[in-house]
């Protein structure tokens, strides 16, 4: 059986939200988007890419599982991609609207994840700590993987909120649909990098360990109200989903 939990807050800094969730325990569907673009267009853009995607998923993630999940993960991306496009041309001053995404859907005790740009999921086992599931698509990222700047540099880098991929792009590429399974009372987070940002990985698997005290909806209380003490520069999103 899956719990789960969602917060999403402006932070301290912001004037209005560009991050959008979706939830359902029901059909094992949850969706976050951190929206870019500036003025209001980062909050159409996540909004669009959500409201589509979850339509998508929610009515065929259900079907018999002789469909192939990737196929069906994938059209719901280029059709939120399409839509985001399709808004943009008749709206010239959201030129730049577009969003990050991080996708999970659930058959059985196996979860499977998708990701564009810099929202990430996480997995919290009790005897594996916190694992970060995804890696960003983040110009600071690459230069990682290039060993030009060392891993500690990712969450303070000037750099560090420039993605390499996101919904909204005439040049989209979709990675593949990466699984992993999840054992009984693990918890899978998924969140923008609202939260990443303010606190470290120590401080997330804190409060995720109190997994056997409190449930999900309190642990993403705890992480946004956290991220916000420590100055909640940016909007914060969290999603938690426990298998119970």
């Amino acid at each position: 059986m899956l719990i789960s939990g969602h917060k999403s807050d402006k932070g301290l800094l912001r004037e209005n939200n560009e991050d959008a969730l979706y939830v359902n325990d029901k059909v094992g569907v949850y969706v976050l988007a951190d929206g870019m673009g500036g003025h209001e267009g980062g909050e159409i853009a996540s909004n669009i890419a959500v409201g589509t995607i979850a339509n998508v998923l929610s009515s065929s993630i259900v079907l018999p599982q002789n469909k192939n999940l990737k196929d069906i993960v994938h059209n719901a991306l280029y059709r939120a991609n399409d839509a985001i496009i399709s808004y943009r041309k008749n709206h010239i001053e959201l030129v730049n609207m577009a969003t990050t995404i991080v996708i999970l859907t659930f058959y059985g005790n196996v979860a499977s994840y998708i990701h564009l740009g810099d929202s990430r999921a996480y997995l919290y086992r009790r005897n594996d700590n916190l694992i970060q599931l995804t890696d960003d698509d983040s110009l600071v990222m690459n230069m990682v993987k290039q060993r030009l700047i060392g891993k500690d540099h990712l969450r303070n880098h000037s750099l560090r909120n420039i993605v390499t991929r996101y919904i909204g792009t005439a040049n989209l590429v979709i990675p593949d649909v990466h699984q992993c399974e999840v054992e009984t009372n693990d918890c899978i987070m998924l969140c923008s990098d609202g939260l990443t940002n303010m606190l470290t990985d120590e401080e997330i698997e804190s409060i995720l360990s109190r997994n056997n005290i409190v449930g999900p909806q309190d642990m993403c209380n705890l992480l946004v109200d956290n991220a916000n003490k420590k100055g909640g520069e940016d909007n914060i999103s969290v999603i938690i989903i426990q298998n119970k």
